[in-house]
């Protein structure tokens, strides 16, 4: 379970510098928080550590970053987000 001291802390980190990241990241954190157990969640304060040119990298898929887990919930994010953008049902209610 998720506490809401960090609930806030990720959506806090969420905000980028770069408004491509913002709309990635914010919105998922945003959205789908509850989907994430505390793998997931873990992976995601590990990649929000990260600068905003690395992110950019992963995201752009120039480079893979070296944690499997975060590999996997970038792949994550940006299936959600492509689904979101296509207006799948029931994805960003």
């Amino acid at each position: 379970m998720i506490t809401a001291a960090r609930l806030a802390r990720l959506k806090w980190r969420a905000r980028r510098g770069a408004r491509e990241l913002d709309s990635l990241l914010l919105t998922f954190v945003e959205e789908q928080w509850q989907n994430l157990d505390d793998m997931a969640l873990g992976a995601l304060e590990r990649l929000l550590e990260e600068q905003d040119p690395v992110l950019l990298d992963w995201f752009l898929q120039r480079q893979l970053p070296p944690d499997v887990a975060i590999r996997q919930l970038i792949d994550q994010i940006l299936k959600y987000t492509c689904r979101r953008r296509q207006g799948v049902a029931g994805v960003g209610r």
